[in-house]
């Protein structure tokens, strides 16, 4: 980042009881719920795309992104880093805009907010800003400057280089971030996805001048740019836009561009176990699943999964692990998915000394949840937790922007709210049940921890699992 910093089930539910009744909530009048026409995609000659996202409300605020299909994982080992590099260093001067000060001064004058980020597999410039037409227009100079003009000084790239060591040393001094990115090392081993998005000092020392800028003009063309505009849209939008771009062309929404993804080849048949020693005052530990990814079919349930065990106070883990048990503090439950693979990760901090017991009390509940399901109480709350938050997170215009962009950004008919929500409430106790006995496949299963506790402990407890 450039600124400031990135299922059938026999269960035993009691929910007939009155005082455990649940409203299911109608969507059919909540107007973020009837999201089908708002979103309108369109496109150029130059191939660029362009999604709409107007908020049929009085909000005076317009959020633009502009997103590019590249990151950590399409780059190689020796230039690792080089996606983050380029992202900070389109910021320093660019044709008619020589200085970071003549990018920045502008901005920072008419108020906009904002920052740019890069992932493993995307990376955006974003705005929000009240939508006027001189700010719209301010906008599009600076980054169309900024995405296709970029300079790259060799004396700002060694300057930058710089900051970004001190990006990465911020990096290394934090314990989660650490873990994430071994995390992500291990279970990606031999693809693309295991490299981190930042680099190490040695990769950053390879890039130089030549290096960026070639992968600049690579990856940074107009066939590749994705922009997305959420909230308050003026009439008038596309005409200021189309002084910087080739005019656009309404397409459908369901229409996807061919993509090519790089096969992960997954061969584990055992459960791993990892122990990365430190001397921490709390083992860190990670129990994590692998899961089919961003088009994995079941991801509605995964989702569903992750809140009934470990997103809320109420959730199995924790109402288990830590308020009966008491040994965390804090227990949840992370999906995280990529094109290729994705990860279902149960992350919990605990004393050296409570690590087995902590993880055994785990895989009995993962055991219990597989063999008896969930309760119809549960599915019903969860639905309504899991719907209402997707709901009301839409009211923030960025939150929007970011869920239908990364859609059409990896070529996937796009989803709209109406239709997640419809989904996820389809899901039936049965589904639920077969999403955990596919998912949690303890001879599959990654144990990653970090701290005091002994590996041949960890075994075994999980030997009785498996």
């Amino acid at each position: 980042m450039y600124l400031l910093s990135k299922s059938k089930s026999k269960s035993k539910s009691k929910s007939k009881s009155k005082s455990k009744k649940v409203i299911v909530p109608s969507y059919a009048t909540t107007s973020l719920y009837n999201a089908h026409n708002q979103i309108q995609l369109y496109e150029n000659s130059d191939g660029t795309r362009l999604a709409l996202m107007p908020n049929k409300s009085d909000a005076s605020s317009i959020s633009i992104y502009f997103y590019f299909k590249i990151g950590s994982k399409f780059e190689i080992e020796e230039f690792n880093g080089i996606s983050h590099y380029v992202e900070h260093m389109v910021y320093k001067g660019a044709s008619k805009l020589k200085t970071y000060f003549d990018i920045s001064r502008p901005l920072d004058a008419a108020g906009v907010t904002y920052n740019a980020f890069t992932a493993k597999d995307m990376t955006a410039y974003m705005y929000k800003f009240l939508a006027t037409d001189e700010n719209i227009d301010l906008i599009c100079k600076v980054t169309t400057q900024m995405l296709f003009h970029s300079l790259f000084r060799e004396k700002d790239i060694n300057l930058e280089r710089t900051v970004i060591v001190q990006e990465y040393n911020d990096g290394i001094d934090d314990i989660d971030n650490v873990i994430d990115d071994i995390i992500d090392i291990e279970m990606f081993k031999g693809h693309p996805l295991g490299m981190t998005i930042i680099g190490d000092r040695k990769s950053l020392s390879n890039i130089n001048r030549r290096e960026l800028i070639d992968f600049y003009n690579k990856h940074y063309t107009l066939d590749k740019l994705l922009i997305g505009v959420s909230g308050s849209i003026p009439a008038n939008f596309l005409n200021i836009l189309e002084h910087y771009f080739k005019k656009f062309k309404p397409i459908d929404i369901k229409t996807v561009h061919p993509t090519t993804l790089i096969p992960f080849t997954d061969n584990q048949t055992k459960y791993n176990l990892k122990l990365f020693p430190r001397s921490l005052e709390q083992d860190y530990i990670n129990i994590i699943f692998k899961t089919g990814g961003f088009f994995d079919n079941n991801n509605n349930k995964y989702k569903l999964i992750q809140n009934i065990l470990g997103v809320n106070m109420s959730s199995r883990l924790f109402v288990e692990v830590r308020e009966k048990l008491g040994l965390v503090y804090t227990i949840k439950c992370q999906l995280n998915n990529y094109e290729e693979i994705g990860t279902f990760v149960i992350n919990m901090q605990c004393e050296a000394k409570n690590t087995v017991k902590c993880i055994d009390k785990v895989l009995q509940e993962l055991v219990k949840i597989i063999k008896y399901g969930i309760t119809d109480i549960e599915l019903k709350e969860n639905k309504k937790n899991f719907c209402d938050s997707i709901i009301s997170n839409f009211e923030d215009i960025q939150v929007k922007n970011e869920y239908y962009c990364k859609q059409i950004l990896f070529n996937k008919p796009v989803v709209t709210i109406k239709e997640k929500v419809d989904a996820m409430q389809a899901l039936t106790l049965h589904d639920i049940k077969q999403g955990c006995e596919e998912l949690f496949n303890f001879n599959k299963m990654n144990i990653i921890w970090f701290g005091k506790a002994k590996l041949k402990h960890i075994d075994n407890i999980v030997k009785k699992y498996c």
